[in-house]
C-alpha cells in the first residue's frame, strides 16, 4: 500500500495542479437548465470521465471495474451555482456525499478505495455579491499537505464494494495546516477536484514493480468545488438546507415533529359569591364546555374534595359548646369573675385637664387607653 502512494498514485506536489481548460479571471457557474427542482437519491450510471493522465496499461482486475455517481443529478445542480464546501478548524463533513455504486471487480480479489483532492488552478478567488460571480482575488496561497482518505472498509473483497453502495460520509474537510486527525487539509477560497481511487490489492511479494498497473482513477467533474468558511452564494445556502437532510431545523416551512402543547398562564381568579375554591368551580365548568378536558379537570377536583369538606359544612353557622370555667376549674362552685385589682397610682382626671389642652406626663407616654387618647374637645366618654 505504501509503495502504490509513492508510486502508483502521484499525488500532486505543491506546484502541481489539475489543469482546467479555463482562460478568464473569473467563472461562472452554468445558468439553470432541464434539471428537476428535487434531489435525485438513485443511481443515475453517470459515466466516470477518466484522468487526464497517461495511466498506461492497468492490471485486469481493475481495467474492467466502472464506477457510476450516486446522486448525480444534485451535484450537477450544484454545480450550475458553483459549488461551495464548509472547510473549519476541527473538520466538517461533504455535502451533498461523495458516493458510488461499482461494478466489474474481481469478487475474490481485495481492494482499497481511497479520495485525494487536488487544485484546480493556481489562483485564488473572491466573491463578488453585486455581481454574484467568483472573480480572482490573485494567486495561489502555499499549498497544503497532500493527503488521501482511505476507506474504513479498506481493503476488502471485491463482492462487499459492488454489494451497495459506497459512501465516504466520514470524509472530513479542515484548513487546520496542523491538523494531526487525518482530515483532508484545503486552503479557503481556492477550487479542488475530487479524485476517487481503486487500488487492487496485489499479494505478490514484489507488488512495488507493479504499482502502476494496480490502480485506477476516477474524476467527476461535477463534484469539483470551492472550499470556503462560510457560504458566499446565498442559493448555495437555500439549496443545501433544502437537499440535506440533517438541515431541517433551518426550514420555516416544516412542521415541527414533536409539537409541545402551550402552558395555560395563571391567571387571576375572579371574585365569587360562592365560598368555594376557584378550582373547584373551573373544574366543573370546563367539563361543561368541553368533555375532552374531563380527565385533566377531574384530577385536581378529586384533590380539593379530599382536602376540603362540603359546601354545607362550611356556611353552616358555628355551634361549638360554651366554655365555662368550671369545666377548666373543677373546684370552683360558680361562675369565675376576674377580681378587680387597685390601679397603683392615681389615674388623671380628664375632664380637667381636657380644655386646658395639655396632656399630663402619663398620657405623653401612652399609659391612657387609646379611647380615652382619641377625645377630642367637647366629646365626652361614653
Amino acid at each position: 500500500m505504501a509503495a502504490f502512494l509513492s508510486a502508483s498514485l502521484g499525488v500532486f506536489a505543491p506546484s502541481e495542479t489539475y489543469t482546467l481548460p479555463m482562460i478568464s479571471s473569473s467563472w461562472e457557474p452554468q445558468p439553470d437548465s432541464m434539471l428537476s427542482s428535487g434531489p435525485s437519491t438513485g443511481s443515475t450510471g453517470a459515466p466516470a470521465v477518466a484522468e487526464p493522465t497517461e495511466q498506461g496499461p492497468k492490471n485486469p482486475r481493475v481495467s474492467s471495474v466502472t464506477v457510476q455517481l450516486e446522486m448525480k443529478a444534485l451535484w450537477e445542480e450544484f454545480n450550475q451555482l458553483g459549488t461551495e464546501m464548509i472547510v473549519t478548524k476541527a473538520g466538517r463533513r461533504m455535502f451533498p456525499t461523495f458516493q458510488v455504486k461499482i461494478l466489474g471487480m474481481d469478487t475474490l480479489a481485495d481492494y482499497a478505495l481511497l479520495m485525494d483532492f487536488v487544485p484546480l488552478d493556481d489562483k485564488r478567488y473572491r466573491y463578488a455579491f453585486h455581481s454574484s460571480a467568483w472573480l480572482v482575488a490573485g494567486k495561489a496561497d502555499p499549498a497544503t499537505p497532500g493527503r488521501v482518505h482511505f476507506h474504513p472498509d479498506s481493503p476488502a473483497k471485491g463482492a462487499q464494494w459492488m454489494r451497495q453502495i459506497v459512501s465516504f460520509d466520514k470524509l472530513k474537510l479542515t484548513n487546520n495546516l496542523l491538523d494531526d486527525n487525518g482530515h483532508i487539509i484545503l486552503n479557503s477560497m481556492h477550487r479542488y477536484q475530487p479524485r476517487f481511487h481503486v487500488v487492487f490489492v496485489d499479494p505478490r511479494k514484489d507488488s512495488e514493480r507493479y504499482a502502476q498497473e494496480n490502480f485506477k482513477s476516477f474524476i467527476f467533474v461535477e463534484t469539483q468545488f470551492t472550499a470556503v468558511t462560510a457560504y458566499q452564494n446565498h442559493r448555495i445556502t437555500q439549496l443545501k438546507i433544502a437537499s440535506n437532510p440533517f438541515a431541517k431545523g433551518f426550514r420555516e416551512s416544516d412542521p415541527d415533529p414533536w409539537p409541545i402543547s402551550p402552558r395555560p398562564l395563571l391567571s387571576v381568579p375572579t371574585r365569587s359569591r360562592s365560598s368555594l375554591g376557584p378550582c373547584l368551580l373551573k373544574g366543573s365548568t370546563e367539563r361543561e364546555k368541553d368533555p375532552k378536558k374531563a380527565f385533566t379537570s377531574r384530577i385536581p377536583a378529586r384533590l380539593h374534595h379530599q382536602l376540603l369538606a362540603r359546601h354545607e359544612a362550611l356556611l353552616a353557622p358555628a355551634t361549638y359548646p360554651p366554655v365555662t370555667y368550671q369545666g377548666l376549674y373543677p373546684g370552683a362552685s360558680g361562675p369565675v369573675r376576674p377580681r378587680a385589682r387597685p390601679t397603683p397610682y392615681t389615674l388623671p382626671n380628664i375632664q380637667t385637664n381636657r380644655d386646658q389642652g395639655v396632656l399630663p406626663l402619663p398620657v405623653g407616654l401612652g399609659l391612657l387607653s387609646p379611647t380615652a387618647m382619641c377625645l377630642g374637645p367637647g366629646q365626652d366618654p361614653q
